[in-house]
Formats: C-alpha cells, sequence, structure tokens
C-alpha cells in the first residue's frame, strides 16, 4: 500500500502544477505583411497575418478598417497549418486608413495603411511663366507654359486632349496672347505666348474643367527709356563785330544727368530761334545771320557731339539755340548773345567752360575755352595762341595744349580720359588765372547677363523639353546686342540641338532633352556670357523594383510574392509595356522561384507562388531591362512537430512488443506523415505502419530473442513538417522463472503493476514534475510541506538503492 500512495502522490502533483503553467501564459504577438508593400488606390491586395510569438496558428481573426471609403475587408483565408491567415482587401480612394487584428490567444494589433494615388492619371496643373519680370523699355514678349502632373508633382501625359484656359488679372500689364492651350493626347505640356503692356504687377491663371486653377506672377518694371540730348552752347556771349563762332555741344545723359554711351547712332538737329521762340532763324548757309554746320551725329559707343554756329558780322541780339533728337528727350533751348562791340584784340586772358566727363579710357571733347577780359568782354585772338591747361591727376584727366587761331574768339579743348572717376581740378595757365573742376563719372557698367531655363517647372527626363535662353538686363528681360553661339553642358546630363542667339533677339527657345533625373545642374556659354541654371528632372517609368513577400516563409507551403515597379520617388508607377523580370535564387534547395514573372502593360504589380522547401536562407536577384539589379535575402523556417514513441520500458525475450508513435502539432494530430522505423541488428519487425493515421498515429511490432538493451527510433516527415526524429530504449529481459518471480517479489515487498515494476515507472513521472517543480520553486516548497515530500523522496532512493543491490 505504500508504494500505491506514493504514486498516487506523484500523478496528483503532476495534475497540480501543469494546468498553473498554462493559465500564466502571456497573449502572443500578431504580425503582418502587406502585399504589394505599396498599394495603389482602385487595386485588390493581401494582408498575411502570422504570429511572432513561436509557432502559434492565428485562428477566428478579425480584421476591420476605419474607414472603408478607402479601403475594404473582403475576406479572410487561412493555410492548412493555420499559421497563417490572408486578409483579403480592395482599395477604393487614395488616403490613410487604420486596419485592426485580433484574435483568440493573441494581442490586438492597429497599424497605419497608405493608398497611394494612382501615378499614371494627371490630377493637377502646373503654370510657369518665362521670364517673369520684364522692363517698361526692354521686349514685351514672353512665353507661359502649363503642364499636367500627377498628386506627386510627376509630370504625367494625359489620356485624352485637354483644353486650358489662360487668363490675366490685368489686361493692362500684361495679356495672353494665347487664351487657350491646349495639352494633347498623350503629352503634359503646352506653350503660350504672353504680351507685357505696361508697368505693374499681375498674375496668370490657367484652368480647365477637371483640374483646380493655378496662377503666377508676371513683374513689369517702370523704366525711363528715354535718355536726355544735353545740349551745351560755349562760348554763350559773341562779338559780332566781326564773323565770329561758337559751338554747339551735345552729351548723352541718363536719368540721373550723368553721360552714358550711345547704344546706336544718335543724330541731333541744331537750330537758332529768336528769344522768344516765335520764328526759326534760317540757319541755311544762305542766312545773313547764322551758318551751322553738318548735322551733329553722337556715334554708338560715343557720348558727346559738337558742331560749330557761325555768327554773320553784324548780327546783334539774343537768340534760342535748341536740339532735337528722334526717340530721345532733349534739354531745353540754351540762350546765345550776340553783340558788336568794338572788337579787342587780347592774348593773355582765358575762360574755360567745362563739359561733363566720362572716365572712358579715350580722348575726350572736355570744354570749350575762350578769350575774355576780367569785365566779361569777349576777346578776339590777335596771334595764334597755345593755351596750356594742367591737370591736377594726369592719369584721370591729360589735357592737351590749346590751340587757338588769330582771330578767333573760341576753341575746342580735349583731353586723354581715363577708367576711374576720381576728383580732379584744372588750372588754366592765364594772365588772369583759372581754376576749374569738372563734373566726372565712371562709364555705366553693363549689367547684362545670358540666363537660361526650362519653360517648364519639372520636366520628364529622356523627352524634348522646351529651354529658354536670354539675356538680362537689371534683372529684367533684354535685347541682345549682338549674335551669340551658345553651348550647353554637360553633354552627359543634356543634349541640345547648336544654338545661335541673333542680335536683337529677345528671346531663344530650342528643345533639349534630360537625360539624368534629380534637380540637375547645366551650364550655358557663349563668348560674351557664361551662367548656370538647373532644370528639375523626373521620369515616369520604373526605376526601381519592390519585391515583397511574407516575413514568415513556411517550407514545404506555397506563399505568395509580389513584384512592384517604383518611379524615382519610390511611389508605385505604371508600366507602359509588358515588363519581364527574370528571378534567380542563389540556393534552389531552399526556395525555388519561377524563372521570370511579367508585370503586364497598365499594371503597377504582379503577384505569384512560390513553394519554399526547406530551411535555410537563399538571396534572390531580379533583373529587368532599364532598372538597377535588386537582391533580397529571403529565409525560409521549418514546422517541427512534435513526435513521440509509446512503448514499454521492459519487455521478454522472444515474446511479441509492440511500439506506437504519435505525431501533433499544438496538438493536432497529423495526419498521412511518412514514418521511418529503425530498429537494432537482430530484433525483426513483424508489422509496421508506414503512413500516420487520422489520429497521428503509426504502430510497429517487433520481437527481439536477446536479452538487453534494444533501440528503436521513428522518423516522421513530409508535407510542410521538417524531418523529426524520436526514439526509445527498451530493456529486454530473459524469460522469466516462476520460483525466482516470487522470491522477487517477497524480498522488494512491491507489486507488479501488468509485468511493470511500480518502482521503475515513477522514475520519470518524478524526473518530469522535478523539472517543472524547479521552475515553480514556491509550489515545490508548498507542496513539499503538505505531503511530506523529502520524507517520500528518501524512502524512494534506499527503496531503489536496495533493489540494485538485490
Amino acid at each position: 500500500m505504500n508504494n500505491l500512495r506514493y504514486l498516487l502522490v506523484l500523478v496528483f502533483m503532476a495534475f497540480l502544477v501543469f494546468p498553473v503553467y498554462a493559465d500564466v501564459s502571456p497573449p502572443a504577438d500578431l504580425g503582418m505583411k502587406i502585399i504589394p508593400g505599396k498599394i495603389v488606390e482602385n487595386s485588390d491586395g493581401v494582408i498575411e497575418v502570422y504570429s511572432t510569438t513561436g509557432d502559434i496558428p492565428v485562428d477566428k481573426l478579425i480584421a476591420t478598417s476605419s474607414d472603408p471609403s478607402i479601403v475594404q475587408i473582403m475576406g479572410i483565408d487561412q493555410d492548412e497549418t493555420h499559421m497563417i491567415s490572408t486578409v483579403k482587401i480592395k482599395t477604393f480612394a487614395a488616403g490613410d486608413a487604420k486596419i485592426a487584428l485580433a484574435a483568440p490567444g493573441f494581442s490586438s494589433n492597429e497599424f497605419d495603411l497608405t493608398v497611394y494615388t494612382n501615378s499614371n492619371i494627371a490630377t493637377k496643373l502646373m503654370i510657369k511663366a518665362t521670364p517673369s519680370t520684364y522692363a517698361t523699355n526692354g521686349p514685351v514678349y514672353g512665353y507661359i507654359a502649363v503642364e499636367s502632373v500627377n498628386d506627386n508633382d510627376v509630370p504625367t501625359p494625359m489620356t485624352s486632349d485637354m483644353t486650358v484656359s489662360i487668363s490675366t488679372s490685368d489686361n493692362n500689364i500684361v495679356t495672353p496672347h494665347d487664351s487657350n492651350l491646349v495639352i494633347k493626347k498623350g503629352e503634359y505640356y503646352a506653350v503660350g505666348q504672353i504680351v507685357v503692356n505696361s508697368a505693374g504687377t499681375a498674375q496668370l491663371s490657367a484652368s480647365s474643367t477637371s483640374m483646380q486653377s493655378v496662377s503666377t506672377s508676371i513683374t513689369v518694371n517702370n523704366v525711363d527709356s528715354q535718355n536726355t540730348v544735353q545740349l551745351y552752347v560755349y562760348p554763350k556771349t559773341i562779338n559780332a563785330y566781326a564773323a565770329s563762332s561758337t559751338y554747339a555741344v551735345v552729351q548723352l545723359h541718363d536719368a540721373s544727368g550723368n553721360p552714358i554711351l550711345a547704344k546706336s547712332d544718335i543724330p541731333v538737329n541744331i537750330q537758332v530761334t529768336n528769344a522768344s521762340g516765335v520764328g526759326t532763324i534760317n540757319t541755311s548757309r544762305e542766312s545773313p545771320l547764322f551758318q551751322i554746320g553738318e548735322q551733329a551725329v553722337i556715334k554708338k559707343g560715343t557720348y558727346w557731339s559738337y558742331v560749330p554756329i557761325e555768327v554773320t558780322a553784324g548780327t546783334s541780339g539774343t537768340f534760342n539755340v535748341t536740339a532735337s533728337a528722334t526717340g530721345n528727350l532733349v534739354s531745353p533751348p540754351v540762350k546765345l548773345t550776340s553783340n558788336t562791340n568794338n572788337t579787342l584784340l587780347d592774348t593773355k586772358s582765358a575762360r574755360l567752360d567745362s563739359l561733363p566727363i566720362l572716365t572712358t579710357g579715350q580722348k575726350e571733347l572736355i570744354g570749350v575755352i575762350h578769350l575774355e577780359d576780367p569785365s566779361g568782354n569777349v576777346l578776339i585772338a590777335k596771334d595764334n595762341l597755345k593755351i596750356n591747361i594742367d591737370s591736377s591727376d594726369p592719369s584721370v584727366v591729360s589735357v592737351s595744349d590749346v590751340q587757338m587761331d588769330k582771330g578767333s574768339q573760341a576753341a575746342l579743348v580735349f583731353a586723354q580720359v581715363g577708367e576711374t572717376a576720381n576728383p580732379v581740378t584744372f588750372d588754366v595757365v592765364t594772365d588772369n588765372p583759372q581754376t576749374v573742376t569738372p563734373l566726372i563719372s565712371s562709364v555705366t557698367a553693363d549689367f547684362s547677363s545670358l540666363k537660361a531655363e526650362s519653360l517648364l517647372s519639372k520636366v520628364l527626363t529622356h523627352t524634348k523639353i522646351p529651354i529658354a535662353y536670354y539675356i538680362v538686363k537689371d534683372n529684367a528681360l533684354g535685347f541682345s546686342t549682338g549674335e551669340l553661339s551658345l553651348m550647353v553642358s554637360p553633354s552627359n546630363v543634356i543634349q541640345t540641338d547648336v544654338l545661335s542667339m541673333s542680335k536683337d533677339q529677345p528671346i531663344l527657345i530650342s528643345d533639349g532633352v534630360l537625360l539624368k533625373d534629380g534637380l540637375q545642374s547645366l551650364s550655358v556659354i557663349s563668348s560674351v556670357f557664361s551662367s548656370t541654371f538647373s532644370i528639375d528632372g523626373t521620369s515616369s517609368n520604373p526605376n526601381s523594383i519592390e519585391f515583397d513577400y511574407p516575413e514568415k516563409i513556411i517550407a514545404g507551403l506555397q506563399n505568395t510574392f509580389s513584384v512592384e515597379l517604383l518611379d524615382s520617388q519610390q511611389v508605385p508607377t505604371y508600366s507602359d509595356h509588358d515588363m519581364t523580370i527574370k528571378l534567380v535564387s542563389s540556393d534552389p534547395t531552399v526556395i525555388q522561384m519561377p524563372d521570370s514573372v511579367t508585370i503586364n502593360s497598365g499594371a503597377y504589380f504582379t503577384t505569384f507562388n512560390v513553394d519554399a522547401k526547406s530551411e535555410g536562407t537563399s538571396e534572390i536577384a531580379l533583373l529587368a531591362n532599364e532598372i538597377p539589379l535588386s537582391k533580397f535575402d529571403v529565409n525560409v523556417i521549418s514546422i517541427v512537430p512534435d513526435v513521440n514513441i509509446q512503448s514499454s520500458d521492459f519487455g521478454e525475450s522472444g515474446v511479441p512488443m509492440s511500439s506506437e508513435i504519435t505525431a501533433t502539432y499544438k496538438q493536432v494530430p497529423l495526419k498521412g506523415l511518412h514514418v521511418d522505423w529503425k530498429v537494432d541488428d537482430g530484433v525483426k519487425i513483424q508489422n509496421m505502419d508506414s503512413i500516420t493515421n487520422s489520429d497521428g498515429k503509426a504502430k510497429m511490432t517487433f520481437i527481439d530473442d536477446n536479452s538487453g538493451q534494444t533501440h528503436i527510433e521513428a522518423s516522421v516527415s513530409g508535407g510542410l513538417y521538417k524531418i523529426t526524429t524520436s526514439s526509445k530504449d527498451i530493456t529486454i529481459n530473459a524469460p522469466l522463472v516462476s520460483g525466482n518471480s516470487s522470491t522477487n517479489i517477497s524480498k522488494n515487498n512491491l507489486p507488479i503493476l501488468g509485468g511493470i515494476d511500480p518502482l521503475m515507472l515513477s522514475i520519470p513521472i518524478v524526473a518530469g514534475i522535478g523539472v517543472s517543480l524547479f521552475k515553480k520553486r514556491e509550489m515545490f516548497e508548498e507542496i513539499s510541506e503538505k505531503f511530506n515530500l523529502s520524507e517520500l523522496i528518501t524512502e524512494f532512493k534506499e527503496k531503489i538503492s536496495n533493489r540494485q543491490e538485490n
């Protein structure tokens, strides 16, 4: 009875301990994988859900969408192992939704799902004006371009012709020459002209029936385009006692009153009128009063001109000298006084009337010198004179000696002028000294520059795009002043035709082809100018491949893979032709890929099924024309079944024995697995099952004619399960003799249960419970006190020791 008591205590402990572990197991975690990885509106996809905490089946999965208008749950399937649940989804619109997942035994999970816009559909307009800044004295024509783009601002060709209306906020400032532009089917932009009218800022807008209006700003700077022809008459008083002359000098001045160089020849007419300005004095050579030389012309690249005015002897009075020039403003008339005083001859007193000086680095007219006494009376040279004028800084202005002929009243003064507008003074060497400080200014720098830019905000690479080349002056559109040959580089980034800009051409438009994606820095050079510009290029063609597959790939199971096309912005893009992608597995024994898959024209991904063969890792290479090589490491795992052999621990030689193997997975019987039995040499197998039945079991019957230890082993394999082996050692006893048996029982006072020593049966039970109790130390202590286990274990040890000795 004591032995039976021991056994009952041990069995009770086993039932007490093991349920406790089941009750405290934490919930497992759910993992998921979306296929394809990036899904587009109006597409079908799947979400594969699995356990991230061990090999736990996912049963009774529930999935919901926070926004069914974006994505809907269409159904849930399971594979045969229940390891993976497949959630079927359908997308209807671009946006973000939350997908919630829950299953018994798992912590619930929620994740964000982004649905991308169909990149193959144009949804927006872009508008760009070239140039955007004009001047009232510059060219009046420019360009406006509209282009169709998708939601990612990638230029997208139209699927049908689209009319775009161009309007202006102020027709007085800018007017579209083309009020309607048409983006043709298969194209993504259209270009029109605009006309600037007056100074100000206006908005140009583009709109269509299916897209939102967009606008851009145009600025026209107010620039006084008319320079002034400034008239000087020196000397202003002459003595007409005898025939004499004076000089009319004209200079071209800007709005600030500074001399500027003429960009073209400017003819200037000089006339003399009476003091009231009512009538014009006859200035022909037949006139009895005045005779004016040839017409004054301010030559291109210079800033002055002059003509002598000859006065007939005896002319007396005050007259107005006027100038006129087409396309330029003119200064007011200058009064000229002529008197007939007695002639005074002198060579000692000279006076300089200086003119504004421009530092051109050339020989320039800087003034007119005449003879005058201290009382202001005009004198006439009685001899040929040489008059010296000293400069305080000859590097700025170096004045040549002035020659005045006998009988003359005035002479022109020329000087070599430098290129620096430093202050300078002139000392006129005469009996009545004179110091003159002239107005001196620098040549205005020409702020013209060459500019190049695409008419489009964004362009598609490998397609023709319009590029504008033009001259900018004072930050506004200007004219080209000469023939320019242009070269654009680098040639490995952009291709253009041979470019030449003609004189006075406002804008040169020429096609180019951008060869690389991204913001590309380019340069354009000519013999006069050089500048840099950039063009933002992108491609709607596939730029890379995304390879999506379950994170848990189980050997023996069919798994769903997908190949997806992405553009340069890593957004799903559609193929405009059938695209073949080749797949190569580095280890076909682990996973075997199809030789190739095809993404059909008008699609952005394809899915296919793959059979994983065995546990391991294989590199998968994906190759396609015009797309860089892509490589991915794929891991395959195997499911290990629970395999267990049941058989007696002891047997008798020559007596048939049976052994049974059981294969389960997560307590589910595994039917149809192949069983391979192995026994020691000399052991005869009488009958065996090679396939597990519906209960996951297979049996074998054998006879061992020898006594001692015999080893049996069974391996289970098949389907998605990894080959798993279980074995057992059985003690084969010699045939029992009835007398000895009685003696043994008497000696040990132990009953034999079904031919098995109950003491030996208790050993594995004690070992199993010992391991469990080791993990639950506190429970062990509680049970030990209740059943006095320490004494029972001590008694067990003594009985085992005694039995071994006997």
